[in-house]
């Protein structure tokens, strides 16, 4: 988890300066159960329990298992994305790397074959490990005591057999040592309703992340600012104070410089309520991940995409509402009066391409907000990182790496005045072409 990527990346974590907040835990029992989980000593621990398993509730032979935990480990160490992985992940997605291959040489080589082409490409292969696990995959039976046996391992009793052990019990002070200058800085987020496999992924259940709070939090604060500029409109009292004025601003300038000249002024009215919400949570969130140790939502797909999604399900509603479903599809492509000569070719082909850019297009949408916001927090971190990547690297002496270090320094400040730019232009630029995608479902081409 070294990778300077997972500093933009969603967590379920929040990361503060390391002496705001030390990890000051002295024993196994006190690391959370996802932690423990990570640990080499009970993933080994984990991984001989399963091959007990395996030999005693699955008949494995144990010539079969001798060699797997070295596989196991071998395996964790040839890609940064398996590390951390147990045994059960191991064999797991080995059988479903087979299968994909299988599936591929089936078609060429044994076109009849009825189990996915795994036994033929198993004896088309002998150089494959772990056969057995293949075959016992095969087996409805087997693999549903496999199952069983995998999520017994995974529970918190399980994990409580471990802790109970005497020599788990008092980890070695070097040990609890380092996982806890591991912790220190980060604000773990509990998590009631699920269970984390890393500081980054969830094991299962519904898991909150660091930018689901930040939206909630967005959300709150635009429900209270624009309830409060509600009821001073409804008070028909001129406009006094500067966040009255403020805010009663920006919802004019988004209605006459983003929705009407997208949509025409006979329906902004109509979507403005969904267009400036979205404006504003969308600058909200970005505004968010220029205040330090917070973090930008709109830097993930998952908040750009569901934002993206939003607009296609809207601008489909409205538009099959208008038109109806026949009328919706046949509007996808414009009317270009051609004689029915060169329209009985030219139609159709322009209608699939429209009707697939219909869906390119709110991709693009969301891709554009999350690389924007996203490219700028990865400039940032790169130009603040290289004082500390020359000292590291040319053993500056300590006056010239002060030199590279304010420069450093001065330039993440001027890009940060640049990003305060891009997340206002961001916000402007994806509710602009909101507007225009669903005011093009509405009207006639």
């Amino acid at each position: 988890m070294a990778s300077d990527i997972l500093h933009i990346k969603d967590g379920y974590y929040f990361e503060v300066p390391k002496f705001l907040w030390r990890s000051n835990r002295t024993k196994a029992s006190d690391f959370p159960e996802w932690f423990v989980r990570l640990d080499p000593d009970y993933q080994s621990w984990e991984s001989a329990q399963l091959i007990e398993g395996l030999e005693k509730n699955l008949d494995v032979p144990s010539a079969n298992l001798e060699d797997l935990k070295a596989s196991w480990e071998h395996w964790q160490h040839t890609a940064h994305k398996n590390a951390g992985w147990p045994l059960s992940a191991y064999l797991e997605s080995q059988y479903q790397k087979v299968m994909k291959k299988a599936a591929k040489w089936k078609t060429k080589n044994a076109p009849t074959a009825t189990d996915g082409g795994l036994n033929a490409y198993i004896a088309a292969h002998p150089e494959l490990e772990n056969v057995w696990f293949f075959e016992l995959m095969q087996n409805p039976e087997s693999a549903a005591k496999w199952n069983t046996l995998k999520q017994n391992l995974r529970t918190s009793d399980q994990l409580k057999g471990y802790l109970a052990r005497p020599e788990t019990k008092e980890w070695g002070t070097e040990k609890v040592a380092e996982y806890n200058k591991t912790l220190d800085g980060k604000i773990m987020i509990p998590q009631p309703f699920g269970e984390l496999r890393n500081a980054y992924d969830k094991e299962s259940g519904f898991c909150i992340s660091r930018y689901m709070i930040i939206e909630v939090i967005v959300a709150i604060l635009m429900f209270l600012m624009f309830r409060w500029l509600a009821r001073k409109v409804q008070s028909d009292a001129p406009p006094k104070g500067k966040a009255w004025n403020l805010l009663e601003g920006f919802v004019q300038a988004v209605r006459n410089s983003v929705v009407v000249p997208a949509m025409g002024e006979h329906d902004a009215d109509r979507f403005m309520p969904f267009l400036w919400t979205m404006f504003f949570f969308i600058l909200g969130c970005n505004l968010m991940g220029m205040i330090p140790w917070v973090g930008s939502p709109t830097a993930s797909f998952g908040t750009a995409g569901a934002l993206a999604c939003l607009v296609f399900l809207v601008g489909l509603f409205v538009g099959v509402k208008a038109f109806g479903i026949v009328g919706y599809l046949k509007n996808i492509c414009p009317q270009l009066g051609l004689p029915w000569y060169l329209a009985f070719w030219v139609v159709p082909l322009l209608w699939a391409i429209e009707f697939l850019s219909l869906f390119i297009k709110h991709a693009v949408l969301a891709v554009r907000l999350l690389m924007n916001m996203g490219a700028g927090h990865l400039v940032l971190l790169g130009i603040l990182g290289i004082g500390i990547s020359a000292k590291a690297a040319l053993g500056m002496s300590t006056p010239a790496w002060f030199g590279v270090a304010g420069i450093s320094v001065l330039g993440t400040t001027v890009l940060s005045f640049l990003e305060v730019f891009v997340a206002f232009l961001q916000a402007y630029v994806f509710t602009f072409l909101a507007a225009l995608f669903i005011g093009s479902s509405i009207h006639h081409h």
